[in-house]
């Protein structure tokens, strides 16, 4: 299938076969643990674009970049929370609503803690243990 400016949207969609033999799967992840950790992270990210006062868009974005990764690189390489991160900051400077990296880490710790855990107080994040979102950032970009 092609677009009117002639470029391929063959990357942009999948079909039923590719969504349900996905890496996660040939790597000995259910159907359905896959759905799940699927849902974790688009409402990780829902939460975070909420807190972080982006855009429905932006936040959407984030979720449709997340979903394109794990299509192509299983749960078991890479954690759900990371990618939910990298996703969000990226999607926020693609939109034009940036956020600063540690804000986007802070409030995912924020979120996952209170979350796992809410009779636990909120420790904040020592601000000298630096988190790597590299590794996750450079994995992402090429699928967009």
């Amino acid at each position: 299938m092609t677009t009117q400016s002639g470029l391929s949207t063959d990357r942009w969609y999948f079909t039923k076969d590719e969504i349900v033999g996905s890496v996660s799967s040939t790597k000995g992840i259910s159907t359905s643990k896959e759905t799940s950790y699927r849902q974790q992270s688009a409402l990780l990210i829902q939460e975070m674009g909420q807190k972080l006062k982006v855009n429905q868009l932006c936040i959407n974005t984030a979720i449709v970049y997340m979903h394109r990764f794990f299509m192509c690189h299983p749960f078991t390489v890479f954690h759900r929370h990371k990618i939910a991160k990298a996703c969000l900051f990226l999607s926020a400077k693609v939109e034009e609503q940036p956020r600063k990296l540690q804000h986007v880490i802070n409030t995912a710790h924020y979120i996952i803690n209170t979350t796992t855990n809410p009779n636990r107080p909120h420790h904040p994040l020592d601000p000298h243990k630096k988190e790597k979102s590299t590794d996750c950032d450079s994995a992402l970009i090429p699928l967009l």
